[in-house]
């Protein structure tokens, strides 16, 4: 996140993944055992 321009310019792989949907923002909870 943010990194800086010069990092991007000299790295090999830039990934940017972006969050389209996730259960959380529809208000589930996290389940103890699988998220923490």
């Amino acid at each position: 996140r943010n990194a800086h321009p010069d990092v991007i310019a000299a790295a090999d792989l830039v990934t940017e993944m972006v969050e389209v949907k996730h259960p959380f923002r529809q208000g589930v909870k996290a389940i103890k055992g699988i998220e923490f």
